[in-house]
């Protein structure tokens, strides 16, 4: 019919017209192919993370205002650490730390601590066991945390007339711990380039800076020191150094050991800077190592590991093998803070004669160290040796109440402080000590370390004058020093002139 419309099959349609079915085989391929690209592009990417990374292990850090920074006399307040696990270790099961908080009993009361299993109250102080947090894995990237909140310490009204009391709050985590380092490590046969055959590997040694913990192995030298035809002995000189925030105590082989260095008990030498060492070759292989346990000198260390006689095997090719060393200590981590007490009552309380005293003092608000500095020869200030070679103390003038213990650790083999005595010579976390003096200064009356006076230079603080053969005089500051006859002047210019004649004393 003329002028109606005429219907063409969809297959007649593209057998006219051939082009329009290639174009639109080729919008299919298009479009087929941007599906596929899109999809791939959303694919997740997995990346490796080695957990077995950094210098820390169980790290405390007390929350804001808790305790707070200053609170009235007679008054409660809490003690809230939030603590976590930055290592790659896990602190679980047997492998518990212990949490101490400790205090001055003088200003801080207890009496209303709620006791419960696991947690021990004392006069001056808290201890909490069984505290439990995994290291980082796959599971926990960033390691386990948790908040610990405790209630029930209280401000006791203050006695005496101390205008602006003080008073610290101590925290230290005593933990086991763990430093694990493990890599294919080669056997070279061939040490003097006698086999000319092409070697999978070679001697090398391994300079590291940290596997997760806080005790680090920095570098591993390698050595195959031969021993017969075919048959050499690895050896592995292994450095280790504390790079964490804490103190190495010592390598604790028991839970009673365990228990006892962390409540500074019967302590010896041997319980601080200490580090038991495993080391395995080949996965079967017990290395010998020794000095073992290590003993760490300025927070620093090594042994040497070696395969024992009866481990040597013969071989003709240098062959890669996995080398497993395992460091094992206990850590000690610990921090304070101050505590300003605002009075309610500024004339305070009458003390009374029968006042009790408490076990660091020996007349009431004289702590045995404050005493001992002014009688270092009363009976009350021998400090008992618990071995022959224990250092003696000397007490003298300038000891208080004023070190750490990594201070007082430092201090002891020098005989100028007092880490442990029962009974005590300080309270809470504090210890008796007389801290040292730089090089450039020199200890003056009442122990007070004072920097050496300059040249005929205006004094602008206290400062000792003199010089190590003539000795040292205190000047006041706005004076001037002449180190050679210990004399302060008022002027410069005196001072020039009296020093010019003592160098030139024929002019």
């Amino acid at each position: 019919m003329s002028g109606s419309k005429q219907n063409i099959p969809f297959f007649h349609f593209f057998k006219r017209s051939r082009t329009g079915f290639f174009v639109l085989i080729v919008c299919i391929m298009l479009i087929s192919m941007l599906l596929l690209s899109a999809c791939t592009s959303f694919v997740p990417r997995y990346e490796e993370v080695d957990y077995f990374k950094g210098t820390q292990g169980l790290e405390i850090d007390f929350l804001e205002d808790a305790p707070p920074s200053e609170i009235y006399e007679n008054s409660v307040f809490n003690v809230n650490l939030y603590v976590e696990n930055k290592g790659a270790f896990d602190v679980l099961d047997e492998n518990y730390g212990i949490l101490s908080i400790s205090f001055d009993p003088f200003y801080v009361d207890v009496s209303d601590f709620p006791v419960t299993n696991g947690v021990e109250v004392t006069k001056n102080g808290i201890i909490v066991k069984g505290i439990q947090l995994p290291g980082k894995s796959m599971y926990n990237p960033l390691g386990a945390e948790t908040v610990l909140s405790f209630s029930g310490f209280r401000i006791k009204n203050i006695k005496g007339q101390r205008e602006k009391p003080s008073t610290q709050i101590f925290t230290s985590l005593c933990y086991p711990y763990k430093t694990i380092f493990s890599r294919p490590v080669c056997v070279d046969l061939n040490i003097h380039t006698q086999n000319l055959r092409a070697q999978p590997c070679s001697e090398q040694d391994f300079v590291l800076s940290d596997q997760g913990a806080p005790v680090a192995i920095t570098l591993i030298e390698v050595d195959n020191q031969p021993v017969r035809a075919g048959v050499v002995r690895p050896v592995f000189i292994v450095h280790v150094q504390n790079k964490g925030s804490g103190d190495v105590l010592s390598a604790a082989y028991n839970p009673d050991d365990f228990e006892r260095v962390c409540a500074f008990k019967d302590l010896y030498k041997e319980d601080f800077n200490t580090i038991s060492v495993r080391a395995v070759l080949s996965g079967s292989i017990e290395l010998e190592c020794s000095p073992n346990p290590i003993k760490l000198f300025n927070n620093q260390g090594f042994t040497r590991c070696q395969v024992r006689d009866e481990d040597l095997i013969l071989g003709h090719q240098n062959y890669k093998t996995p080398l497993f060393i395992e460091l094992s200590y206990v850590y000690l981590t610990s921090l304070s803070k101050e505590i300003d007490i605002k009075r309610l009552n500024v004339y305070g309380e009458i003390t009374s004669p029968a006042e009790k005293i408490l076990p660091y003092e020996v007349q009431p608000g004289i702590t045995r160290c404050d005493y001992c500095a002014q009688h270092p020869g009363a009976g009350e200030c021998q400090v008992p040796r618990f071995r022959e070679d224990s250092p003696e103390v000397y007490f003298q003038e300038g000891f208080g109440c004023k070190c750490s213990f990594r201070t007082c650790e430092k201090l002891y083999p020098k005989g100028l402080c007092v880490p442990f005595s029962n009974p005590p010579f300080c309270p809470g976390g504090s210890y008796c000590c007389l801290p040292e003096c730089k090089a450039s200064e020199v200890r003056g009356p009442g122990g007070v370390c004072y920097p050496k006076c300059a040249n005929c230079l205006a004094i602008t603080k206290d400062c000792a004058c003199g010089t190590e053969e003539a000795g040292y005089d205190i000047l006041s500051k706005g004076m001037f020093c002449c180190p050679r006859n210990k004399a302060g002047y008022s002027t410069q210019d005196e001072c020039r002139e009296a020093c010019s004649e003592l160098n030139n004393p024929s002019s």
